[in-house]
């Protein structure tokens, strides 16, 4: 069974030591994130990524975060209070059969495809949730050691993750570096 974050350690993942090894802007600036559109967090925690891309997406876009964890649900309702952000959604999600919103325009799915226990299964969840118009974007931890991130042995190397794409439909667009740790991809629908 793959390693899990401690929902009780939710502070760490809003450090600003955090933000500056992986900038979310920078995250958000790959996915191509435009006023208006919804955007869906897969594993969102208490709001890392839907915050800011809360705030590019405006009050004509909306940012639904999806979680197994109420603790972490709970934390992004909050911050989303805190910040007068009123266009961010918490719902929570199974992993065993994860109800992924369909229509979306971006699918982010940022350090928790290794928590995955059956992440082509997941995948296919999100594909099938998926228009053709959707961008999926993953962040994860490259398959070496670091200051930060699950055990080596529960990372899916870059080489694992881009063969998984394809098999469940999916084009790799753009591979690009998030830090010194973490890859990124940009993936569409393949049709």
């Amino acid at each position: 069974m793959p390693h899990k974050f401690e929902a009780a350690r939710f502070a760490r993942l809003m450090s600003v030591e955090r933000r500056r090894e992986l900038p979310p802007d920078e995250i958000l600036r790959q996915a191509a994130l435009a006023p208006g559109e919804t955007v869906v967090d897969i594993g969102s925690g208490p709001g890392f990524i839907a915050l800011p891309a809360a705030r590019l997406v405006g009050s004509r876009g909306r940012v639904i975060g999806l979680d197994v964890s109420p603790i972490m649900l709970a934390e992004l309702r909050k911050n989303a209070r805190r910040a007068g952000l009123s266009n961010v959604r918490a719902a929570r999600i199974t992993e065993s059969a994860p109800a992924i919103p369909p229509g979306a325009d971006v699918y982010l799915v940022v350090n928790v495809i290794h928590e995955f226990d059956d992440p082509a299964a997941h995948l296919a969840a999100i594909r099938r949730a998926m228009t053709v118009r959707s961008r999926l974007v993953i962040v994860d931890f490259l398959k070496k050691k670091s200051k930060h991130g699950p055990p080596l042995a529960d990372r899916i190397p870059l080489s694992r993750i881009t063969p998984l794409l394809r098999s469940a439909g999916f084009k790799v667009n753009r591979i690009f570096r998030a830090n010194a740790e973490e890859y990124g991809i940009v993936a569409r629908k393949g049709l």
